[in-house]
């Protein structure tokens, strides 16, 4: 990112940690502190990095984005981060959540350009890297002066995250996001899938039951949805439960036993050990997480 852009964000920002804007739909971030690898969620969210950058984990697969490379995290993504910023070089971004109707009107009338383009990557993983392209430094550029205004991010905040929206749809890598919005892919059933788990984590979700509701087979439903969270199924209902767990302590204060009830675990020393080996630490130790950022 260029330096008006980060002088730009710099005014913008008071303090470090999260920061909201006019706009409920933008947040700003800014830390002065190395992270270490661990546990992090997004739903349907746009990062894009002003300074720094934040390595992100999923099985296997390393993305990095940095100011040169946005992420998009199209579905609820349980995955691993570690950030890298120093009191010299802070980590800044902006955290955009996506929304998902315009999305879905942009993707609509890309498909036809989209089809005929077949366009030839990986695109499985509901997660993805992709180039900041002079277009869309421009846009963050015209976005960050829109808000210090609160007239100004009323009345043009939401035409310019358009814009925003339409350059991620056309990235080179944006191929997932074409896919889950065309409801036939399994792509698509797998993304509904995510959301019915996100809405009911707490009740008993047998596998059989999301499968049959998404007209898969069993065993297809697992691969599909490996292949999109790199998770299996009961991997990803347990993160998200102990994500929820964290946010239940950390930010409305509750206690480890109504929290492991609460998020649906019948076993109060089952909850403590897997969420000690999820986090690294014991619940009653959880502590205010400044970046998660779930969009419900």
């Amino acid at each position: 990112m260029n330096t008006k852009i980060i002088n730009k964000v710099n005014s913008l920002i008071v303090n470090e940690g999260l920061t909201n804007t006019f706009n409920e739909n933008i947040k700003l971030f800014k830390t002065t502190t190395f992270t270490p690898r661990g546990p992090l969620l997004y739903d349907f969210t746009l990062i894009i990095v002003i300074q720094g950058k934040k390595i992100a984990y999923l099985s296997d697969k390393t993305l990095q984005y940095d100011a040169n490379n946005y992420l998009v995290v199209p579905a609820t993504i349980p995955f691993e981060c570690e950030t890298i910023a120093s009191k010299e070089e802070p980590f800044i971004c902006m955290l955009v959540s996506i929304d998902k109707k315009v999305m879905f009107e942009l993707i609509d009338t890309l498909a036809k350009k989209y089809q005929e383009n077949d366009k030839s990557c990986d695109c499985s993983l509901a997660v993805f890297s992709d180039e900041v392209t002079d277009e869309i430094e421009d846009i963050i550029y015209r976005l960050l002066k829109t808000l210090k205004s609160k007239e100004e991010t009323q009345i043009l905040a939401n035409q310019l995250l358009r814009e925003l929206y339409y350059r991620i749809a056309i990235g080179k890598n944006s191929a997932f996001l074409h896919k889950m919005f065309l409801n036939t892919n399994n792509e698509a059933k797998i993304s509904k899938a995510l959301k019915t788990i996100h809405d009911n984590f707490k009740e008993h979700l047998d596998i059989p039951s999301l499968a049959k509701e998404e007209d898969m087979s069993v065993s297809s439903f697992h691969t599909h949805f490996k292949k999109v969270t790199s998770h299996t199924p009961l991997q990803y209902i347990k993160k998200i439960r102990l994500n929820k767990a964290k946010d239940l302590i950390t930010q409305e204060n509750y206690q480890v036993n109504e929290t492991a009830y609460s998020v649906g675990y019948e076993s109060i020393s089952q909850f403590s050990r897997d969420f000690k080996s999820y986090y690294g630490y014991p619940p009653k130790e959880a502590k205010p997480s400044f970046e998660v950022y779930s969009m419900n």
